[in-house]
This record gives structure tokens, C-alpha cells and sequence, in this order.
């Protein structure tokens, strides 16, 4: 019994020293995972936090500054409508300077001056037909007629060229008028 006694104390004290052992690897282990916890949460996650804070703070600002251009864009739109309303006036003008051009070199007795200004007329108007729609279009159309009536006169019977160049610049002078109300 001796033996046994003795061998049963000494193994005792070496299982407290492979607990103490284990318990010392175990805190260590748990050391060495809290310092690369910490360290990943230094060098990986506080970075991102602070550019997911920065790019939401961005976004932020680029909606509001989105609200504020919201209300731009409707009158931007109305703007160029107005623009473009604009330019179809300007065109149906410069084609009524045109006309009066041409009945002006008619009255003087210069029917070659009339002529060459007839090519511009019809240039504007072809123009003006392809941006204008429905009504309109169909009234230009009906003008580019009555200027090939024109062409047609110019020469042979000027009271006719006359008479047909002043109904044209009155449909041209109705024209921007309506395009004015609109």
C-alpha cells in the first residue's frame, strides 16, 4: 500500500500541473485571439466604418442636393419648350423679311431681285414644316404651294406674284402670332 498511496499523490500534483498547464495555454490562446480581434477591429473595421459613415454622409448630400435640382428640371424643360417656340417665331420672321423683300423687289420693278430671295423663303419654310406638327405643318405646306405659284408668276404676271407674296406674308404674319399665344 505504499506504493500505491505514494504513486496516487504523485499523480495528483501532475494533473494540477496539466491543468495549470492547459488553463495557462488556454488564457494565452485567449490573449493572442483578443490582440488579433482587436487589431482586425483597428486595421480592418474601424477603417470601413468610418468610409461607410463618410460615403453615407456623402450620399446624403447628394440627395439633397438632388431635391434642390428636382425643381430645376421642370423649368428647364419649360425653358427650352420656350426656347424652342422662340427659334419656330424667329424662323417664321426671318421668312416674313424675306417675303416683304421679295414684294418690295417686285414693286420697284425688279423681278430678279424677287427671285433670288424666293430660294431663302422656301429653304426657311422646308425647315419650318419639318419642326412644326399637325396644323401647322399643313399650313406651311399650303405656303411652299402658294410659293411655287409665286415662282411661277414671277416673271409673266407680277400683279399676280404681288398678290399671292402679300397672302403668303399674311399667312406667315397669322402663323407667328399663333405661335406667340402658344
Amino acid at each position: 500500500m505504499g506504493n500505491e498511496g505514494r504513486s496516487a499523490k504523485e499523480s495528483a500534483p501532475r494533473r494540477v500541473g496539466c491543468l495549470s498547464r492547459w488553463l495557462y495555454i488556454l488564457i494565452i490562446g485567449v490573449l493572442i485571439f483578443s490582440f488579433a480581434a482587436g487589431g482586425t477591429y483597428l486595421l480592418w473595421v474601424q477603417p470601413v466604418a468610418q468610409e461607410n459613415q463618410s460615403l453615407t454622409a456623402e450620399l446624403e448630400s447628394a440627395r439633397a442636393e438632388l431635391e434642390e435640382l428636382r425643381p430645376l428640371v421642370a423649368e428647364n424643360e419649360a425653358l427650352q419648350a420656350e426656347v424652342e417656340q422662340a427659334g419656330l417665331r424667329l424662323l417664321v420672321l426671318a421668312a416674313l423679311v424675306d417675303v416683304n423683300s421679295a414684294r418690295v423687289g417686285l414693286a420697284l420693278g425688279n423681278p430678279e431681285s424677287a427671285a433670288a430671295t424666293l430660294d431663302s423663303i422656301a429653304s426657311r419654310l422646308r425647315t419650318l414644316e419639318s419642326r412644326l406638327e399637325g396644323e401647322g405643318a399643313q399650313a406651311v405646306g399650303a405656303m411652299l404651294d402658294r410659293l411655287t405659284l409665286v415662282r411661277n408668276e414671277i416673271d409673266a404676271d407680277t400683279f399676280a406674284a404681288l398678290g399671292d407674296l402679300e397672302i403668303l406674308a399674311n399667312d406667315l404674319s397669322q402663323l407667328a402670332e399663333d405661335l406667340e399665344a402658344d
